[in-house]
C-alpha cells in the first residue's frame, strides 16, 4: 500500500485502485477493512500528522519534497535532456550516469501484487532507456570502443530490443568492424522473425542499408545535433542557422543582435471593486517579495467556492506587478473539474510558448517541459499565478527555477507538501466588508436607506463574497426593487440558491463543481449531515447519524474538509457554511441533477428512510449519553431510569466534570435536533411519536447542566415540543414537555409562565401516571408559590413531592424538596422548624456526595440560623457552603452564600466585611445574568451602605434593586420601598 502511494508522486489512490494494486482480480472478502487497518498502522508508524491523508474514499501521501530514488532519477533524466538539447553532451552523460547509479538491485524486490509487478516493469524500462541514452552519448563523444562490451551485454539480455542493436552496430562501425555490424543485424533479424514474426523496424533497416552502401559518416564522429538542438527563441535564429550565417553567404556584415525574450503579461485584470482583506493582501505581498536566489517565493490561498480566492489573487498580483519586470504567467488549472482538470504538461506548453519556445523545441514529456521551464525562468523575476489548483502534484511541475520568481496559488483544499512562505485560509467576509461591497455595487444612498435590512440580507448570504456580489448586482439591475424585497425572496431556503443568480454569476454551479468531485461515500455524508439542523456537529454524533464507526467517519469528514465542502472550527467538530448546507439539502431532495453522479451513482438524494435513520441514530446516541451524564449530575435520581427507552451504547464519563463538558459541547446539537423533530413530527405516526418522546427526554436529561448549556434556547424548543405533543394527544409526552417549560421559566424568574406550565405539567402527569416527573413538577410549583410568598401552598406542594420521592425511593429528590420546604418555613416565620430539617438531611447528602444538595442545605441552614438570631453559626454555615460550592464550580450558590453572609455580617456590625462580600456577590450575579439574585445582593449592599452613613449610595443600590424586582414581578418590591422610605432625605 505504501509503495502504491509513494509511486503516485502526491496523487491520491481510491479504494478500488488500491485493492486492484494489492490483490488484482481476486481481492480478499475483507479488502476494504484490511486497507483501513493498513492506513491506521501506517499513520502510527509515520507519526507526523498530515502525511497520510484521506482523499475521496482512498488516501494520499503528502511529502514536503520528493524522497524516492525514481523521482530523483526522472529529475536527473529531465536535466540531462535539457543539457543535451543545449549541446552539452558531457554534462548530460554525467547526469545520466548519476541517475543510473541510483539503481541498486531489482526495484520493489519480493513485493507481491500486480501493481508491484507493473512498476517493476516500468522502472526496468526507465533504466534501460537511460542506459541507452548514456551509451549513445558515449558513442557520440568518441567512446565507442568502451561502449561495445556494455552494448554486447545489453543486446544479449534483451535480444528483441532494437535500439541497443542499432547502437552496437554504430559502435562497431566506428571501430572499423562493419562486418561484425552486418552479422549482428542478421542475428537480430532472425531473432525478431522467429520470436514475434516481424521484420526489424525502420531505424535498423536504414542503418543496415547505410552500412551496405559504405556511408562514410558511420566511420567517424556524427553530428549530435540531429537528436535535438538548443531552444530557439522567437525573434532570433536557431543556433544551427546562426552558425550557417557566420560561415559564409551572410553578406560579411556583423551578426545581428538577437531580440530579447518576450515579456508575458497574462494575469487577468483585478476586480475594480475589490473590497476588504487589506491585512491579508499585505501578508501575501510580503510573502511574494523575492528574498534570495534559492527558489521561488510561494504563497497559497485556500477556501470554499465563492469565497473570493481568485479575486484576492488577482488583486495581490496587481499590487506586486512592479516587482516582476520579466513578466507574469497565469493559468486556470480547473482543479474543481472532476473530469477534466488541466494537465500540467499542457499548461507548460502555454508557458514555454509565452517565453518564446518554438513547438519543435518542446520536450515530449511533462518532466522535460518542467525542467526546460525551470531553466528558462532561472534568474528571472517573474510572477506565476496558478488559479484553482486541484492538488500539490498538479502544481509542482509548474514551479519556476531558482532565482527571484514568485508563485501565487489558489485552491479549495489546502495544498500540503509545498514549500510555501504563507498559507492563507480565506474565510467569508466580516459584516463591514460585506456591507462595503454591497454598497459599492448598489450605491451608498440605497444602502443607507435600509441599513438594518442590508445587514440581514448579507447575513442571509452567509457573508460569502460571491453571494453578496450577486444580490448586489441583482439590485443594481433593478432600481425599483428595495433591499427588503430581495431579502424576503431569499428568506425561503427552498428557493434561496435559485435567487442567488444574475447573468453568468450563480452560487449553485460553484458548489456543484466541488460536489461532483466527491466519492459516493463522501457525497452521502455531505447530504445526510446537511439535512440535520444545527450549526455544527461533533464527531461521535456524526458517526451515530451516519451509522458508521467513528474512525471511518472521521476520515470521510476530514476529506470533506480537505475539499472545502465542510468546515472544522475545532478538532472533532464540523459545520457547514449556511449556503452549502442549503445546497446539500437540495442535493438530498433533487437526485442526480445536483450530485456527483459520474462517480458511481452518488446523486441519488436522501430518501425518507435514510433521513429517518440518521435522525434516529443521532437521537439514540444523544439520549443515551445525556442519561449517563444525568446520573453524574444527580446521583440516585429515578428520573434517569424513567427516560428512554435507550437503544444506543452511551459514552462513559469518569466523573461530573467530563459529563458537564460533554453536555456543554453537545447541547447545541441536542437543541437543534429536538426542534427539528418537533417541527417534523406527524400526528398519528408511531415512529414520530417515539421520536418526540425521546427528544423531550433528551432535554430533560440535559436540564441539570442548565448553567453550562444554552439554557435560554431551551424555552422556545420546549414550547415547540409541548405543542407537538399536544397535537399527537400524548399526555405523557406533553406533561414532560410542560414540566421542562416550567423549569425553564422558573430559572428565568418568569413566575406567571412558570406557574402556568407547572400546573399543566402536574395535570398531565397525574392523568398519564407519570409519577417520576409529577414529583418534579410539584416541586417546581412549590418554588413558584414560595417566590410569590404563598408559603402554605408551597409547603403543601413540597410535602406531596416528598411523599412521592419516598414512594419512589428517590433519596436525593426527597432531600432537595425537604430543604425547599425548610426554606418556605424560614420565609413564613417558622425558621425554628427549618433548622432541624436541614441538619437531618446533611448526613445523607454527604453520604451520597451530592455537592449541589450539600451546598443548598448549608445555605438554607444559614438562613434559618440567621432568622433565629444565631448569627455566628449562620456565618460559619455560609462559609461551609462556600468551601464546597467554590471548588465544585457551583457559582450560583457561591453568589447566594456571599450576599446572605454579607447580610449576617451587617447584622453583627462587621460592615466592611459585609460590603466586601455583597460587592463580590453582585459582580458574580451580574456575570451569571441572574436579575433576581442581583436584586437581593443590591438590597444587602444598600442596607450595609445605609448603616455606614452613605445614604445616597444606599439609595442608588436600593432603587436598582427595586427596578429589577419590579421587572420580574416579585413582591420583594414592597420590602425595598420600605427601606427607601427609611433613608434620611
Amino acid at each position: 500500500m505504501l509503495a502504491v502511494l509513494l509511486l503516485r508522486s502526491g496523487h491520491g489512490a481510491g479504494l478500488g485502485e488500491l485493492i486492484d494494486a494489492l490483490w488484482g482480480e481476486e481481492p480478499p472478502h475483507a479488502a476494504v477493512t484490511t486497507l483501513r487497518t493498513y492506513a491506521w498502522r501506517w499513520r502510527k508508524v509515520l507519526a507526523e500528522p498530515g502525511v497520510l491523508v484521506s482523499v475521496g474514499d482512498g488516501y494520499r501521501l503528502v511529502l514536503e519534497k520528493p524522497c524516492l530514488d525514481v523521482q530523483e532519477a526522472e529529475e536527473l533524466a529531465a536535466r540531462a535532456a535539457v543539457e543535451r538539447g543545449a549541446g552539452r553532451r558531457e554534462a548530460a552523460a554525467k547526469l545520466l550516469r548519476e541517475a543510473l547509479g541510483l539503481w541498486q538491485g531489482e526495484p520493489l524486490a519480493a513485493l507481491p501484487g500486480p501493481y508491484a509487478e507493473r512498476q517493476r516493469s516500468r522502472l526496468e524500462e526507465l533504466r534501460l532507456r537511460l542506459l541507452e541514452d548514456r551509451l549513445e552519448l558515449d558513442i557520440e563523444a568518441g567512446g565507442e570502443a568502451a561502449a561495445v562490451p556494455d552494448l554486447r551485454l545489453l543486446t544479449s539480455e534483451h535480444p528483441l530490443r532494437e535500439r541497443p542493436v542499432a547502437l552496437l552496430m554504430r559502435a562497431l562501425c566506428r571501430t572499423g568492424r562493419q562486418a561484425d555490424a552486418l552479422n549482428l543485424f542478421r542475428t537480430a533479424r532472425q531473432g525478431l522473425i522467429s520470436e514475434i514474426g516481424l521484420e526489424p523496424g525502420p531505424e535498423l533497416l536504414s542503418l543496415h542499408q547505410r552500412i551496405l552502401s559504405g556511408d562514410q559518416e558511420l566511420a567517424g564522429a556524427e553530428d549530435g545535433g540531429r537528436r535535438g538542438g538548443a531552444v530557439a527563441l522567437s525573434g532570433g535564429p536557431a543556433p544551427d542557422t546562426a552558425a550557417a550565417v557566420a560561415e559564409g553567404g551572410g553578406g560579411g556584415g556583423p551578426e545581428p543582435e538577437p531580440e530579447a525574450p518576450p515579456v508575458p503579461a497574462q494575469t487577468p485584470s483585478a476586480p475594480g471593486d475589490f473590497t476588504g482583506r487589506a491585512a491579508l493582501v499585505r501578508r501575501l505581498a510580503e510573502a511574494l517579495t523575492p528574498a534570495g536566489d534559492s527558489g521561488p517565493a510561494l504563497a497559497l490561498i485556500s477556501g470554499m467556492g465563492g469565497v473570493g480566492k481568485t479575486a484576492l489573487a488577482l488583486h495581490t498580483a496587481d499590487r506586486v506587478r512592479d516587482l516582476f519586470p520579466d513578466g507574469q504567467l497565469y493559468a486556470d488549472l480547473r482543479g474543481t473539474d472532476a473530469h477534466d482538470p488541466c494537465d500540467p504538461g499542457h499548461v507548460l506548453v502555454g508557458f514555454l510558448a509565452a517565453l518564446g519556445v518554438t513547438a519543435d523545441a518542446l520536450p515530449a514529456d511533462v518532466e522535460g517541459r518542467a525542467a526546460l521551464f525551470r531553466s528558462m525562468t532561472a534568474g528571472r523575476r517573474m510572477l506565476v499565478v496558478l488559479d484553482n489548483a486541484r492538488d500539490a502534484a498538479q502544481v509542482r511541475p509548474l514551479l519556476p527555477g531558482p532565482g527571484r520568481c514568485a508563485v501565487l496559488v489558489t485552491s479549495r483544499p489546502r495544498l500540503a507538501g509545498l514549500p510555501a512562505r504563507h498559507q492563507a485560509d480565506l474565510d467569508v467576509f466580516e459584516l463591514p466588508e460585506a456591507l462595503e461591497l454591497f454598497g459599492r455595487v448598489i450605491g451608498r444612498d440605497r444602502l443607507e436607506a435600509e441599513p438594518e435590512t442590508a445587514r440581514e440580507l448579507v447575513a442571509t448570504c452567509g457573508f460569502l463574497p460571491l453571494a453578496v456580489r450577486i444580490v448586489a448586482a441583482r439590485l443594481a439591475a433593478r432600481p425599483n426593487w428595495t433591499v427588503a424585497l430581495l431579502t424576503a425572496r431569499l428568506a425561503d431556503e427552498r428557493r434561496r440558491l435559485n435567487e442567488l443568480r444574475v447573468g453568468d454569476l450563480a452560487i449553485a454551479p460553484v458548489f456543484e463543481l466541488g460536489y461532483r468531485q466527491l466519492s459516493a461515500e463522501q457525497a452521502r455524508a455531505f447530504r445526510v449531515l446537511a439535512c440535520l439542523d444545527g450549526p455544527g456537529i461533533g464527531l461521535t454524533s456524526a458517526a451515530a447519524a451516519l451509522g458508521a464507526d467513528e474512525f471511518h467517519v472521521e476520515e470521510v469528514l476530514e476529506s470533506l474538509v480537505d475539499v472545502a465542502m465542510l468546515e472544522s472550527p475545532t478538532p472533532g467538530r464540523y459545520r457547514f457554511h449556511d449556503l452549502l448546507r442549503t445546497f446539500g439539502r437540495q442535493c438530498a431532495g433533487a437526485g442526480a441533477g445536483a450530485g456527483a453522479g459520474a462517480d458511481a451513482g452518488v446523486g441519488t438524494g436522501v430518501d425518507r428512510a435514510e433521513l429517518a435513520g440518521a435522525l434516529d441514530g443521532l437521537l439514540d446516541h444523544l439520549l443515551a449519553t445525556a442519561c449517563a451524564a444525568f446520573r453524574h449530575a444527580v446521583p440516585g435520581d429515578p428520573v434517569a431510569a424513567a427516560l428512554g427507552p435507550l437503544r444506543a451504547r452511551p459514552l462513559s464519563f469518569a466523573g461530573l466534570e467530563p459529563a458537564r463538558i460533554w453536555a456543554l459541547t453537545e447541547s447545541e446539537t441536542a437543541l437543534a435536533l429536538a426542534a427539528q423533530i418537533a417541527a417534523c413530527a406527524r400526528p398519528g405516526h408511531p415512529a414520530w411519536r417515539g421520536r418526540l418522546r425521546a427528544a423531550i427526554d433528551l432535554l430533560i436529561a440535559l436540564s441539570p447542566f442548565h448553567q453550562d448549556t444554552r439554557y435560554g434556547q431551551l424555552a422556545p424548543t420546549g414550547l415547540l415540543l409541548a405543542e407537538a405533543a399536544a397535537r399527537h394527544g400524548d399526555r405523557k409526552a406533553e406533561g414532560r414537555a410542560r414540566f421542562l417549560c416550567g423549569t425553564i421559566a422558573l430559572k428565568d424568574t418568569r413566575l406567571a409562565e412558570a406557574e402556568t406550565e407547572a400546573r399543566l405539567a402536574v395535570l398531565a402527569c397525574r392523568e398519564a401516571g407519570d409519577t417520576v416527573v409529577l414529583r418534579q413538577a410539584l416541586n417546581d410549583l412549590g418554588l413558584v408559590a414560595q417566590f410569590l410568598r404563598r408559603f402554605d401552598e408551597a409547603i403543601a406542594c413540597f410535602d406531596e413531592a416528598i411523599a412521592l420521592a419516598r414512594e419512589l425511593d428517590h433519596r436525593s429528590g426527597e432531600y432537595a424538596t425537604t430543604v425547599n420546604a425548610a426554606l418556605a418555613r424560614v420565609r413564613s416565620g417558622r425558621a425554628h422548624e427549618a433548622v432541624p430539617a436541614c441538619e437531618a438531611v446533611l448526613p445523607g447528602l454527604r453520604e451520597m456526595d451530592d455537592r449541589h444538595g450539600i451546598c443548598y442545605a448549608l445555605y438554607v441552614l444559614g438562613l434559618a440560623l440567621h432568622a433565629t438570631g444565631r448569627y455566628e453559626e449562620a456565618i460559619a454555615r455560609y462559609g461551609d457552603c462556600l468551601a464546597v460550592a467554590g471548588p465544585a464550580g457551583i457559582r450560583q450558590r457561591v453568589a447566594h452564600a456571599r450576599y446572605r453572609m454579607a447580610d449576617t455580617l451587617r447584622a453583627v456590625g462587621r460592615h466592611a466585611e459585609a460590603q466586601e462580600q455583597a460587592e463580590a456577590a453582585l459582580s458574580l450575579c451580574r456575570d451569571l445574568g441572574s436579575d433576581r439574585d442581583s436584586g437581593h445582593a443590591l438590597v444587602v449592599l444598600g442596607r450595609t451602605l445605609a448603616e455606614r452613613g452613605r445614604a445616597e449610595e444606599a439609595r442608588s443600590r436600593l432603587l436598582s434593586a427595586s427596578a429589577l424586582f419590579a421587572k420580574l414581578g416579585l413582591p420583594d418590591v414592597a420590602d425595598v420601598e420600605e427601606l427607601l422610605a427609611a433613608l434620611p432625605a
